[in-house]
């Protein structure tokens, strides 16, 4: 059965609930409670160690990008992304190629990648369906892939096994992100994963002086291509880990919960 089709991933549960999940869940929410507090906590420390403003590099997490290295489907095969070019053509979910308005480019040193938000995560090769991505792949934490129809940031997907957060040893790492006319989806080492959702985020990258000079200082603003499921605070977050402890006794999981399940249970072939 092909993956892939205009939903993207194709990432279907193969049974329902069990304990073992409701388990993880369970450690989650408890970590994100205990989290929760330790920031409580430790805010006054922090707020009065950070520096105002943000600067390039990655002050402000919202930029979500690839890795350096990550091989974009193009018309002639895959490219290394570094490797592409503003007016190349690029291969979407769709079937239809598109061609490439920016490319921003944004490196991040080792301080700031200490910053889970700012860290990669590591989607292994065959995480989704044993299939997916056809070779390791890295991402940021807020870059979304296409599964179901929707849209879910790499972050709301780890589950420690197949899908974790990413260590390097490097004083600095270089992501990069693709901008069409239009936000849309593309492949990445087999995958299908977003191009940049062009908003103000763009200022972010390193490169963006060449955006102006190309398009002006005017943003235009990208609607989503697809759905967009994700926990964005904390509270969602416990909500969605409440929903997957519980479910064994009564699933009211939504789709991203069913989602983090079946991947959890592909990886562990439980």
């Amino acid at each position: 059965m092909n993956p892939i089709d205009t939903r993207g991933i194709k990432v279907c549960a193969r049974s329902g609930p069990d304990f073992t999940s409701s388990r993880r869940h369970f450690l989650s929410a408890a970590s994100v409670i205990s989290g929760f507090a330790l920031a409580k906590l430790l805010a006054p420390a922090k707020a009065a160690a950070q520096p105002k403003g943000k600067g390039k590099g990655g002050g402000g997490g919202g930029a979500h990008c690839f890795l350096r290295g990550t091989k974009i489907l193009a018309l002639q095969g895959e490219r290394s992304i570094e490797d592409l070019r503003i007016g190349n053509p690029v291969s979407t979910v769709s079937g239809e190629p598109k061609r490439i308005k920016w490319i921003g480019r944004m490196r991040v040193d080792r301080q700031t990648l200490r910053d889970p938000a700012r860290a990669p995560v590591k989607i292994a090769r065959g995480a989704f369906n044993g299939v997916l991505p056809h070779s390791d792949l890295y991402v940021s934490y807020r870059h979304c892939l296409f599964i179901n129809g929707l849209l879910i940031p790499a972050g709301d997907l780890i589950n420690g096994t197949s899908i974790t957060r990413a260590e390097s040893g490097s004083d600095s790492l270089e992501y990069l992100h693709i901008e069409l006319e239009y936000h849309d989806v593309i492949f990445a080492n087999g995958t299908p994963a977003e191009t940049l959702l062009g908003d103000e985020t763009r200022v972010e990258f390193d490169n963006f002086d060449e955006y102006v000079s190309l398009y002006g200082d005017t943003l235009t603003i990208q609607a989503p291509c697809a759905p967009i499921s994700a926990r964005n605070n904390t509270r969602q977050a416990l909500k969605s880990h409440l929903r997957g402890a519980l479910a064994p006794l009564y699933d009211c999981r939504q789709p991203l919960e069913i989602i983090q399940d079946e991947l959890a249970r592909q990886a562990t072939g439980s």
